[in-house]
């Protein structure tokens, strides 16, 4: 008896500590997002170049028509402040693993003026830092 119960605490805990390790783990690719659009909102370039994957590429879809960017072109807008400045609110809808190194958040971040809806993919680099490798966004008016 004493076996049994102590095999059943263990194995809660086991699977308790798992639970709280992945939580811990989304809190890390949420930071990552929320970085992403804190650095336009503030307009500081150094952020966003330390989260964005070098050759990572922005799609923007705006009234039906896309606009792509490269990691560059766009921190380069944000340094010459030709994006961002507004705050916005975050809302997450879903923050997920797809593998081991490999990752995707979906939120809202809504200014006064726009609803930019994002869909940041996420790939862990060989030093073990959370990248985004590519976003999509669709931008609707408030």
């Amino acid at each position: 008896m004493f076996i049994k119960n102590l095999s059943k605490v263990v194995l809660l805990a086991l699977l308790t500590f798992g639970a709280v390790s992945a939580q811990e783990s989304k809190v890390g690719i949420k930071k990552v997002a929320a970085q992403f659009v804190k650095g336009a909102d503030v307009q500081n370039p150094e952020m966003l170049e330390s989260i964005l994957e070098s050759n990572s590429i922005q799609y923007v879809l705006i009234g039906g028509k896309f606009n792509t960017f490269s990691a560059d072109q766009y921190i380069k807008m944000v340094a010459e402040k030709q994006l961002g400045g507004k705050p916005r609110k975050i809302t997450y809808r879903h923050a997920e693993f797809l593998g081991d190194n490999l990752a995707v958040v979906v939120l809202n971040a809504v200014s006064s003026e726009y609803d930019f809806l994002y869909q940041l993919s996420m790939a862990k680099s060989s030093s073990g830092k959370w990248e985004i490798v590519g976003v999509t966004t669709e931008i609707k008016g408030v």
